[in-house]
């Protein structure tokens, strides 16, 4: 460097390499370079803009779209209307005894209060779906299998009591044709008149605490109410919708960035090396900005649900699924040991540094800016050689 710059006339003692570079690119090299314990993720200008717009996209189809299963007068003085995507699902409903159902017949699958040497409290034609394990759409894949090759049938009933009964059924012993029989049969009831229960949605038969509202309904009882005004597999469906959009914009930012800014390329590069990532959805500056863009989404439905005037359906189940989720791997991205980072950061440091610095043009009227004396030609004649 002081060749090159004696070279075109200007005093190297009055060159500061920081002043040759625009702050943020010295703040972004020493990111890069200098030593760190952990994984972090620095998120310019940018990245929060998208965080916030991929959030609000989130927030705009919750409230154009999602809304709620179907029209209801809430607490008998609102009028509330319902989702148009639910409504067009739940036009489209299928008969309980389709063609997909007679190949796909399961043990757990009775409407009757009495079934083999167990009583369940509260099933019927419209709610013994939401108590049986095996229809809902996540704990069925394992409880219903099961069920379906022991021939028995896993409930809860409307008190909460947990009732397994033994072998009534046919029995499967064949694990994957087991598990092939119980998908099908979510697939049979789920666009039925009742549907299924959304995923995880029978958990909460189990909890007998709390009271809402004005009928002072427990968590399960209000649980029950939902998914007999609709709020099921169907409504879920819609729910998800919110979610697409979030990453959909998360996602097509990330690629297009990546491709039309090398900077940005080469940094995500960096910092998804160590933190050990190989995909957009591990890498540690994706997943603080989609922490940051489903917390918007979440807070503005929490904000929803009070201008609905506190009406349980506004829920956004989906959304919550979500933010648990991208809270889960944000906090799990940063648990990397710190040897871990530190080794990684070194071998990223030896291989750029393996690779040169660029060329660098002094002359160059593009080259940044700098208060930089040149040499006068009588003190150039008189230095020491």
């Amino acid at each position: 460097m002081t060749v090159l710059a004696v070279g075109v006339g200007i005093d190297p003692s009055g060159v500061d390499l920081d002043d040759l570079l625009d702050p943020d690119e010295v703040r972004r090299i020493e990111r890069r370079f200098m030593p760190d314990f952990s994984v972090s993720a620095h998120l310019d200008q940018w990245d929060v803009a998208m965080t916030v717009m991929a959030g609000l996209a989130a927030a705009l189809v919750d409230v154009l779209i999602v809304r709620i299963p179907r029209d209801v007068v809430y607490l008998g003085l609102y009028s509330q209307e319902g989702s148009p995507l639910t409504k067009l699902l739940q036009n489209s409903s299928v008969g309980h005894d389709n063609w997909l159902s007679h190949w796909a017949k399961v043990s757990y699958d009775h409407v009757n209060t009495q079934v083999a040497s167990i009583v369940v409290e509260g099933s019927g034609p419209r709610t013994h779906r939401l108590l049986t394990f095996g229809h809902d759409p996540l704990l069925g894949l394992v409880v219903g299998t099961i069920d379906i090759m022991r021939g028995g049938m896993t409930a809860v009933d409307k008190f909460g009591v947990l009732q397994v009964s033994g072998t009534f059924g046919s029995t499967e012993f064949n694990p994957f044709v087991a598990l092939a029989t119980q998908i099908t049969h979510i697939l049979s009831d789920g666009f039925t008149e009742m549907a299924v229960p959304a995923p995880g949605w029978t958990l909460l038969d189990f909890a007998h605490f709390r009271s809402f509202g004005s009928r002072d309904r427990t968590v399960a009882e209000l649980a029950r109410w939902m998914y007999l005004k609709g709020y099921d597999s169907r409504h879920f469906l819609t729910m998800s919708t919110s979610i697409a959009a979030l990453e959909t914009c998360l996602r097509t930012y990330w690629i297009v960035r990546r491709e039309l800014d090398p900077a940005f390329a080469a940094q995500i590069d960096r910092e998804g090396m160590i933190a050990g990532s190989h995909h957009i959805g591990d890498h540690p500056r994706f997943q603080a900005m989609a922490f940051g863009a489903y917390a918007i989404a979440v807070a503005a439905n929490a904000g929803k649900i009070a201008v609905y005037h506190g009406n349980p359906l506004v829920l956004n189940y989906a959304e919550w699924l979500g933010f648990i989720r991208a809270a889960y791997k944000f906090a799990q991205g940063r648990a990397v040991s710190p040897t871990d980072v530190l080794i990684r950061a070194g071998l990223g440091n030896a291989e750029a540094l393996s690779r040169g610095w660029p060329d660098l043009d002094l002359g160059d009227p593009a080259f940044p800016g700098a208060d930089l004396r040149p040499v006068d030609s009588t003190e150039s004649a008189g230095a020491q050689p």
